[in-house]
């Protein structure tokens, strides 16, 4: 729950009164966000509602920033589901300007 209460922005779909599927962003208000938990359920899979979530989503975000910002948006794609990302724009890393996407677990 205390991702749900930081999240900037949050998109979901449902069908009747069943979740379908889900995605969030987290931005810090300046130039860096961050697309996450985008989640279809695998009865809701294959219907592009994953599609039409991340796209709402990216064109919601887009059209709150201020006039002339530029926001580096990021996501962590899952293994074997970078192609579903690169649809919207997405670049997979290392490429020519980034390298390789990194991240860590903490615990305590």
């Amino acid at each position: 729950l205390a991702g749900l209460n930081h999240t900037y922005l949050l998109i979901s779909c449902y069908e009747a009164d069943r979740i379908a599927g889900a995605a969030r962003l987290l931005w810090d208000r300046g130039h860096i966000a961050y697309l996450t938990d985008v989640i279809v359920m695998p009865e809701f899979q294959g219907r592009g509602i994953g599609k039409t979530i991340v796209r709402e989503l990216i064109s919601s975000f887009t059209s709150q920033l201020p006039e002339g910002w530029i926001v580096k948006l990021s996501v962590l794609a899952a293994r074997g589901r970078e192609s579903f990302y690169q649809q919207f724009g997405f670049q997979t890393r290392p490429n020519e300007a980034d390298g390789a996407g990194m991240d860590m677990r903490l615990t305590r």
